[in-house]
């Protein structure tokens, strides 16, 4: 049986994945490997695209990608593993890992050159909170959806209070091998464009898939 054929509320575990090249390693980018549990929350208006609920997240696939998906139905939905029990909030000061702000002194021995322009890149998957935050730090009002694929391009912005900054909101991205446009421009601007740093949003309720982008960003 192949993943578009099963219907709204059913769930089945994937047996293998189809597609060639590119588009089987997007497939495996997103969480879908053998072995996991998938069920359809529901279908478009029109019936196409397809949502699921897989590793605890919300995914979107279209039905004609979904047909190289082999699956076997399952009865109940069995309980995801990735979804941990939440956590108590805990206070953070909100000023470093040590409690304080860290800064260049007017007479540091190695200052910024003047007119230096600080930049900085927002990385991660799709829907974990890019636009939310590029929203809080430039105060720029850019539409935040639920479905992947929200931001079509890269934007950018200015940190609130800070004219020597510049952030840019990519794309979501599962992988450093990308498949989409989409995901190309958010790999060719950290390649090419070399921000002066990487800010990784990750989504902490579906933390193994998310570390993978992570790993990958670390190895660069």
């Amino acid at each position: 049986m192949q993943l578009n054929e099963l219907s709204v509320g059913s769930s089945a575990v994937v047996k293998t994945v189809g597609g060639n090249g590119a588009l089987r390693q997007h497939f495996l980018d997103m969480g879908l490997i053998p072995g996991t549990n998938v069920t359809v929350v529901k279908l478009a208006p029109m019936g196409d695209p397809m949502e699921l609920r897989i590793r605890g997240y919300e995914l979107t696939l279209r039905l004609d990608d979904a047909s190289q998906i082999e699956i076997e139905p399952v009865e109940t939905p069995q309980n995801d593993e990735n979804i941990t029990e939440k956590k108590k909030h805990k206070y953070h000061p909100g000023l470093g890992e040590e409690g304080y702000h860290m800064c260049h002194a007017s007479d540091h021995k190695n200052p910024l050159p003047s007119g230096t322009v600080l930049t900085y890149a927002l990385v991660g998957n799709q829907n974990c909170g890019k636009t939310t935050l590029f929203n809080q730090l430039t105060g720029s009002n850019q539409h935040v959806g639920n479905f992947p694929g929200v931001t079509v391009d890269r934007k950018d912005g200015p940190i609130k209070g800070h004219d020597n900054t510049l952030v840019t909101d990519l794309p979501g991205i599962y992988s450093m091998s990308p498949y989409s446009s989409e995901e190309i421009v958010s790999r060719n601007f950290v390649l090419k464009d070399k921000p002066k740093a990487i800010i990784n949003i990750v989504d902490a309720t579906n933390i193994e898939r998310n570390l993978y982008l992570t790993m990958q960003l670390l190895e660069m």
